[in-house]
């Protein structure tokens, strides 16, 4: 009997909990985030559309704002979302935003100047329509959530989180290869991007680093091994940053204004590894915050996610540049290939090799007078692949120079050769 007594006592408290969690679930349920923003949103646009009807003068104008009025009073709070099969999107960023629903309000303008309400006049947003290109694609974030901070993309395990700043610049380069003649307005709509290429340019990182494929072979192609790692092969243990500001875009960032040895410090004593490993041998560039968020926004730029063709603005293929001399031209090449990486933008030198026997890589200004000609030719073409250690005991160095015959020869060879020894600061008669 005093069993029978039990189970019932128990099987009673368990119906009743179950009802409170049921009771519990409907009302969480019942208070969404999202709701208090499309509430308040009709309340702005009905409070702005009632002193528009107050300041009518004529019938007509009356009548029309009248209509106006109905319509927003009869909106009522519900999920809204786009959705774009040929980007393999859907949306619901406009269940806040809802000044950018093309639904709901159709110019995609409004004079609220407070996010999530504001929807600004602006030639970017009418170029690229909600409807045809959702929001996510070019704001990053997660398109499907409904919560501020998951929608944002500013939740653990979510690889691209809300574009903010100059990194919504980034979105152009996937589809724009004309991102350097693109203008809005006149100006130019990427230029953080176009900052971007030219400190590229001007440090070489093309030397070690590659884009596509194309470039030197010493570090990892930021197209697809940095664009898009994912988080959980990053390392954040030396970046001494909160682990919710663990995102792509602060690694790639700090690599730029932060001694990149410092962030991947390798294993030098081989205290964890069979063999020795290296620090990073990528040269400390301390930039500006400008220059390092640039340069960040272009790398995720590179991004190998599938854009239809459709939606791509192809460049037409660029002019040959024109040259006033060899000299001219080799210092062209120089730049191209990314020689400056290690040798510098002036080819001085100075660039920290690790365990290297003359710790810095040289400088070329003093260098290229010990070689001829078709000696420098035949050390481009070969490269140096096997670097002199200082500690036999210790890692190899880093940096390389690789063999480049399979990719500056005949004239490129023959000028990038004519303006080292242009340089030199001693030069030779052969």
């Amino acid at each position: 009997m005093k069993n029978r007594l039990g189970l019932r006592h128990f099987f009673l408290l368990g119906n009743i909990l179950l009802f409170v969690l049921m009771i519990a679930a409907i009302i969480k349920d019942s208070r969404h985030e999202w709701e208090g923003y499309q509430k308040k949103y009709y309340e702005l646009a009905i409070a702005e559309t009632q002193d528009k009807l107050a300041a009518a003068k004529t019938d007509a104008e009356k009548d029309q704002v009248a209509k106006e009025l109905k319509f927003w009073k009869s909106q009522h709070v519900e999920i809204k979302q786009i959705l774009v099969p040929k980007l393999d999107r859907v949306d619901r960023c406009i269940t806040c935003h809802v000044g950018m629903d093309p639904l709901t309000n159709p110019t995609g303008t409004n004079d609220f100047k407070e996010q999530p309400f504001a929807a600004p006049a602006d030639e970017v947003h009418r170029l690229h329509p909600a409807e045809k290109f959702g929001c996510a694609v070019c704001h990053g974030g997660q398109g499907l959530a409904t919560t501020v901070a998951a929608a944002h993309g500013e939740v653990e395990h979510w690889e691209k989180p809300l574009l903010r700043g100059v990194y919504v610049q980034s979105s152009c380069e996937k589809c724009h290869t004309n991102v350097e003649d693109l203008k809005i307005n006149g100006k130019p709509a990427a230029p953080a991007i176009i900052q971007a290429k030219g400190i590229i340019k001007e440090n070489g990182c093309i030397g070690c680093h590659q884009i596509r494929g194309w470039g030197g072979p010493i570090s990892v192609d930021w197209s697809s091994e940095t664009a898009d790692k994912p988080l959980v092969r990053i390392d954040f243990t030396h970046t001494g940053l909160p682990k919710d500001q663990w995102t792509l875009r602060n690694w790639i960032k700090l690599h730029l204004i932060k001694d990149p040895a410092t962030l991947v410090p390798g294993d030098p004593k081989a205290e964890f590894n069979a063999e020795p490993i290296s620090p990073s041998g990528m040269p400390y560039f301390a930039m500006n915050d400008s220059d390092a968020d640039a340069v960040t926004a272009y790398i995720l730029s590179l991004t190998t996610e599938e854009i239809p063709k459709e939606y791509y603005v192809y460049a037409p293929n660029a002019p040959e540049p024109q040259f006033s001399s060899p000299e001219a031209h080799g210092k062209f090449v120089f730049f191209k290939y990314g020689c400056a990486a290690c040798h510098g933008p002036d080819a001085r030198g100075g660039r920290k090799n690790y365990n290297y026997q003359n710790d810095v890589e040289p400088n070329l200004r003093k260098v290229v007078s010990t070689y001829t000609p078709d000696e420098l030719k035949k050390k481009i073409q070969n490269g140096v692949q096997v670097v002199g250690k200082k500690d036999p005991k210790g890692p190899t160095p880093p940096l390389y120079m690789p063999a480049w015959k399979d990719k500056i020869k005949g004239k490129e060879l023959d000028d990038l050769v004519a303006y080292l020894f242009s340089i030199a600061d001693k030069q030779e008669q052969w």
